[in-house]
């Protein structure tokens, strides 16, 4: 997998783990549930290109 695609997505990974922070801490309060999956989220994207570039990677050698 392209080097830049891997760091677009971390970067777009770090981008919505800090909006899921953003959302965490800044009122009305309440929203933290949504926060943490925002995080969540933001945290699975990277490893999961990763993952998908780790595969990849065993077929572009054949």
């Amino acid at each position: 997998m392209e080097a830049i695609i891997k760091v677009l997505s971390c970067l777009i990974g770090l981008f919505i783990f800090v909006n899921g922070v953003w959302i965490t801490m800044t009122p009305p309060f309440g929203d933290e549930p949504q926060g943490y999956a925002i995080m969540a989220v933001g945290i699975f994207i990277p490893l999961i290109m990763l993952y998908v570039g780790h595969l990849t990677k065993g077929f572009s050698s054949r």
